[in-house]
């Protein structure tokens, strides 16, 4: 995009991504706890609603190093990355951390964290693999049950129903806000570039909700007073594995693609869908995880392929670029159906592999170009 008004209100956010873990020593420099996790399935609501920071891991741009120690080359660099930061003890201030049931290498991740690092123990949420379906309610039911119990445990606090429905209100308004930003996208030119909105949502997931909502509300009236940009290339939609930096969204950006869109763990499907109000709050919860679309990890993946599609349409997408990372077995297995789907609707795809640690940008950098010089857009 060109001509664009920088974004003032968008440093709090670039603050968080640049450094994460002030963000948690702040949180415990006034006495609360704070409990990491990983994955948009731990349902952060209880963790909040016991008075505790829920803590996303993301991971850096280094190499990997004494984690290869640990776990097999072939295996997900992003989650090799992480465990390098733990042996460096870069999250000893965690009071706890809380994985799920997403792919293997998490559940290794669970076992290497508990018998290596010397940090308090992980939980385990063992969430169904199958969505979409009611059949999964009571064991769902049950996991969430538990997880609270050992979130008590934890925080010394009780989790009440009140104390739950408060914390989903919260949250239920991030995800709100966050959507509202996302939807001045659809506009042609966009309000604002792609990459504004990923440091923006992933801003949004590190920052304490109570906090971020009235940066999202400075944010979303600051974007509705721009004017409208200059714009040039293909409206691209993003999808793939995590990404936790804003660098190849930017990079599309600079070679004139425009991201309309994007469905990520740290952005759209963090964001989508609200949970539902419920005089009880675990099922509302319950709900939530169950109707929404995943991941490549969970099943049935045609709901995952309807919900992109129907982005793809609602954005006004001319194209879409699937980013895997390197070893991330779930979407290197669903992207060959996730293009054929695509195809059918006449909607071009690139499917990238990616190295968490930047390797071989320069060459990624000119398959993107080269991908967007495609399309003709005046």
């Amino acid at each position: 995009m060109n001509n664009i008004t920088p974004l003032k209100s968008i440093t709090p956010f670039k603050e968080a991504i640049a450094a994460p873990g002030k963000i948690a020593l702040d949180w415990k420099a006034h006495n609360g706890k704070v409990i990491g996790f990983r994955c948009i399935s731990v349902p952060e609501e209880i963790i909040w609603a016991a008075g505790m920071l829920p803590f996303p891991l993301y991971g850096t741009q280094e190499a990997v190093r004494l984690a290869d120690s640990y776990f097999q080359p072939c295996t997900c660099e992003f989650v090799r990355n992480i465990f390098d930061l733990a042996l460096d003890k870069k999250f000893s201030f965690l009071d706890g951390l809380v994985l799920s049931n997403t792919c293997d290498i998490m559940k290794r991740f669970y076992d290497l964290w508990n018998a290596y690092i010397d940090a308090p123990d992980a939980y385990f949420i063992n969430n169904p693999q199958k969505l979409m379906q009611d059949a999964n309610r009571d064991y769902h039911v049950e996991e969430f049950n538990l997880f609270k119990k050992w979130i008590e445990s934890i925080s010394g606090a009780s989790v009440t129903d009140k104390k739950l429905n408060e914390a989903i209100a919260l949250y239920n308004e991030t995800r709100s806000l966050l959507k509202e930003i996302a939807l001045l996208r659809k506009s042609d030119p966009p309000l604002l570039t792609g990459t504004e909105a990923f440091i923006i949502s992933m801003g949004a997931t590190i920052l304490p909700k109570n906090a971020v909502n009235p940066l999202l509300r400075e944010v979303l009236a600051e974007i509705k007073e721009r004017q409208a940009p200059d714009v040039f290339g293909a409206r691209i939609l993003v999808t793939g594995s995590i990404i936790d930096s804003p660098d190849l969204i930017e990079m599309i950006e600079e070679v004139d693609g425009v991201v309309v869109a994007d469905d990520l763990c740290t952005s759209m499907r963090y964001y989508w869908h609200q949970v539902e109000e419920s005089p009880e709050p675990i099922h509302a919860l319950y709900s939530y995880m169950n109707k929404r679309p995943y991941c490549a990890c969970m099943h049935p993946m045609g709901a995952r392929f309807d919900y992109i599609k129907d982005l793809a349409r609602e954005f006004k997408a001319d194209a879409v670029i699937q980013f895997n990372l390197k070893n991330c077995q779930p979407f290197l297995f669903d992207a060959p159906l996730l293009k054929k789907e695509l195809e059918l609707m006449d909607l071009p795809i690139s499917i990238l592999d990616i190295g968490h640690d930047r390797s071989g940008y320069g060459q990624l950098r000119t398959r993107i170009q080269a991908f967007i010089e495609m399309f003709d857009i005046e």
